[in-house]
């Protein structure tokens, strides 16, 4: 049994050329694809505790998705911590955020990040192609580590990590484009890792291509595993999955993609949790 066809829209970026092609998937309503089979009645959605007075480290709170992603916390009345190296930079853009003063590279500097607080969201990344010295192995790899490690040490209750669709595949392309995207994908699935193994409850995020769309747009598609699909995601969608994901039972120890599809319920996928395997 077949679930209805979903359009998608698939915009590719690179060396700053634009293509734009339209997508059909053709998705069985089977374990392996819970997010996209929205047959009949959609499932009301979960009934999900306040965060309303809690403390949430944001790692990366000044990105663009961090940004969404803290503007989300602050509307359900949770405080946000964040850090930086530029602290007084950050606290302009971000008056609203706890700021202290760290960098993910250095493992004394973040010592009691996330002492006192809750949970917390890992937005990072490492755009060594922008600053050579944010090098994928420091940032992507050990930097989540080291995040991972502050949680564990203050009993977080959940910790959220954004990494990327394709982490476990080769990537297109010619050879040092393809060669230098290895070795992030590689530091991104290592830091996946570190999370997985350390026993603090988790769910990795992995976004496929990112736009700058509203909210609510578009449905999502929560897929387990890393399946290869070239599709998009709103910033704000992410950000939306992210707050979920902190708080929902449902989501816990789980690992999946997350993007953009065409279909009536646009809210549907708040139920769609519980579907996607835990590994």
């Amino acid at each position: 049994m077949s679930a209805p066809i979903s359009t998608i829209v698939t915009i590719h970026r690179r060396r700053g050329l634009l293509a734009a092609a339209l997508a059909l998937f053709a998705l069985a309503t089977t374990p392996a694809s819970p997010a996209f089979a929205q047959e009949g009645a959609p499932k009301p959605p979960p009934v999900l505790p306040s965060m309303k007075g809690e403390t949430v480290v944001v790692a990366g709170a000044t990105g663009r998705t961090g940004k969404v992603v803290v503007q989300l916390l602050r509307e359900q009345g949770v405080k946000v911590r964040g850090f930086s190296r530029k602290v007084d930079e950050a606290r302009a853009a971000l008056p609203d955020v706890e700021w202290r003063t760290a960098d993910v590279r250095d493992a004394a500097s973040l010592k009691d990040i996330a002492r006192g607080a809750d949970r917390m969201v890992i937005a990072i990344g490492s755009n060594s192609f922008r600053d050579p010295a944010n090098k994928p192995e420091e940032v992507d790899d050990a930097g989540v580590a080291r995040l991972v490690a502050e949680a564990k040490a203050a009993g977080l209750k959940q910790v959220v990590l954004i990494s990327s669709a394709g982490v476990t595949r080769p990537p297109a392309g010619d050879e040092r484009f393809a060669k230098l995207m290895a070795n992030v994908m590689n530091s991104k699935l290592r830091g996946e890792e570190s999370l997985r193994k350390s026993g603090v409850p988790y769910t990795v995020l992995r976004p496929v291509g990112l736009w700058d769309k509203p909210a609510g747009q578009f449905g999502i598609a929560l897929v387990p595993g890393d399946p290869p699909i070239s599709a998009m995601i709103a910033r704000a969608d992410v950000a939306a999955v992210v707050v979920q994901a902190l708080v929902d039972p449902a989501a816990r120890n789980k690992t999946m993609v997350i993007l953009n599809v065409s279909q009536p319920q646009v809210d549907g996928w708040r139920s769609a949790f519980a579907a996607v395997p835990s590994p």
